[in-house]
């Protein structure tokens, strides 16, 4: 029953995570620095909720806290490419190619480890590459089912971000400890609110910007709804590891994520989903679990 409870929770965190970015994109994302800004806001009250729960201060050692910035800068720019691919393409054809990160991690477990590469795998590679391919057609009466080089690029930009952060975490658990993993991430999101504020007071000053639009009540939701479904559905995804096997794991919360997403891009942002898409979807997120198991 717990563990049925803890798929549900990161599947809805997961989807309000998708809602308060995109959300983020449309209203308050003026130009990169409000992006930069942001994160060190919300990155930071992430911090401070790993930190009311108790922290093994034994964790933070130099080799965790330079894996910690290795999720940190590509956390942070995952995110920045996948918010900016939002701009020109739907949210759930989005995060379906987001999600397809985890092929990055696969292939540094093959390389590394010498695990064999199996036929399913490959088969789903092949299959998000066509769905990828797809994605991109549309027929001369169907141009809003064409999405452009734009989107591509910024897509496969955020996937690959997404990536590493699967390796680094594969890395601390290798290389540092297998336990610790709320540490870590209190590491790496701290991390990630240094370099962003960092970035973001550059920026602010370099082209005398300004953050009036931060103002808006709006915008305390939205941060507030970062901040927790973020690091609620992390902490949740730590839990199942040690409770499922990620063959059942990955891809019942991807798939459904694709799915939810798709559901919040139409009802939530009210977003057309051509048959072109919906045929990318569906090629896509065979694909997803092909490469999950």
């Amino acid at each position: 029953m717990w563990i049925i409870f803890y798929f549900v929770m990161a599947i809805g965190l997961f989807t309000l995570q998708n809602i308060c970015f995109k959300k983020f994109n449309s209203k308050f994302m003026i130009n990169p620095d409000s992006y930069f800004i942001f994160n060190a806001i919300y990155f930071a009250l992430i911090c401070g909720i790993y930190f009311a729960f108790g922290l093994d201060t034994s964790v933070f050692t130099l080799p965790a806290i330079a894996l910690g910035l290795m999720f940190a800068v590509s956390f942070t720019f995952a995110i920045f490419f996948y918010m900016k691919a939002m701009e020109h393409g739907p949210l759930g054809l989005s995060f379906l190619f987001f999600s397809a990160g985890m092929l990055w991690p696969i292939v540094f477990g093959i390389i590394v480890h010498n695990q064999p590469a199996p036929l399913h795998n490959g088969v789903g590679l092949v299959l998000l590459f066509i769905a990828l391919y797809i994605s991109t057609q549309g027929s001369k009466s169907e141009t809003s089912g064409k999405l452009s080089r734009t989107w591509v690029k910024l897509i496969l930009l955020s996937s690959e971000c997404n990536g590493v952060i699967g390796i680094s975490l594969q890395l601390f658990s290798m290389v540092v400890y297998s336990y610790g993993v709320t540490e870590f991430l209190f590491l790496s999101f701290g991390q990630a609110a240094i370099i962003s504020l960092i970035i973001g007071t550059v920026m602010l000053i370099k082209n005398k910007g300004n953050l009036s639009h931060f103002r808006k009540p709006a915008f305390v939701w939205v941060t507030l709804g970062a901040t927790v479904s973020t690091a609620g559905g992390n902490y949740i995804m730590v839990a199942l590891t040690m409770l499922v096997s990620a063959l059942l794991q990955f891809p019942v919360i991807n798939g459904a994520l694709v799915i939810t997403s798709i559901l919040a891009s139409r009802i939530v942002f009210k977003e057309k989903v051509t048959k072109n898409q919906f045929i990318t979807i569906g090629v896509g997120l065979v694909a997803i679990i092909l490469l999950s198991i």
